[in-house]
């Protein structure tokens, strides 16, 4: 059977990977790590421990203590994308749990208006000797190529058209604002991507 813990589940768990000695670890330093961290109630504490025991994921040990089954497999719902991760390769983002790509994605963000990056990126172009899309990625020049071609474009356009998500788009579009290639402009009620000279 394939267990998926819920967010009060793998708070409980980090609590007891935290408390978690050589000889296993006590239900009292789990309740008060759990009431401490996430306010959780110490029936609460009683009644997820007991399904992890139900389920594999807590054992006793030949000492008489609860510990950990490295054993058993278990997974974790992502907080942000919704998708169902192994338990071993989730990340702890503010309380909650989220797959490595969106953490990923979440931190890797690329300023849109950044002077400092503009300047960066025109002085690496000019001793390059790179003009136009020259230095780009084959995905940047095709992105440019549309807008060119649609004299401007959404961002959730883009999103769909090129299978990006929405901040992976904002990544690759201020890559060429940057380059000083596209800005943004409103046109009626959206924003829209369009060529940097128009």
């Amino acid at each position: 059977m394939k267990i998926v813990l819920d967010e009060e589940e793998i708070r409980v768990l980090e609590c007891i990977k935290e408390a978690h000695l050589d000889r296993g670890f006590h239900i009292r330093d789990i309740i008060k790590r759990a009431k401490t961290e996430y306010g959780l109630s110490r029936s609460t504490v009683y009644e997820i421990v007991g399904y992890l025991e139900f389920h594999g994921l807590v054992k006793t040990n030949k000492y008489g203590n609860r510990e950990l089954n490295p054993e058993t497999l278990y997974f974790v719902t992502c907080s942000c994308c919704g998708k169902e991760i192994p338990g071993n390769e989730y990340v702890k983002e503010n309380g909650r749990a989220v797959c490595e790509d969106c953490y990923l994605e979440g931190h890797q963000r690329i300023k849109f208006a950044d002077p400092v990056a503009v300047r960066s990126k025109k002085l690496f172009r000019k001793q390059h000797g790179f003009e136009g899309t020259d230095g780009l990625t084959n995905l940047q020049k095709e992105i440019y190529s549309f807008i060119l071609e649609e004299g401007g474009a959404t961002l959730e356009k883009i999103s769909k058209l090129f299978e990006l998500t929405p901040q992976e788009t904002r990544n690759q579009l201020a890559i060429l604002r940057h380059c000083e290639l596209l800005k943004w402009r409103k046109m009626g009620e959206d924003m829209y991507m369009v060529p940097f000279d128009s």
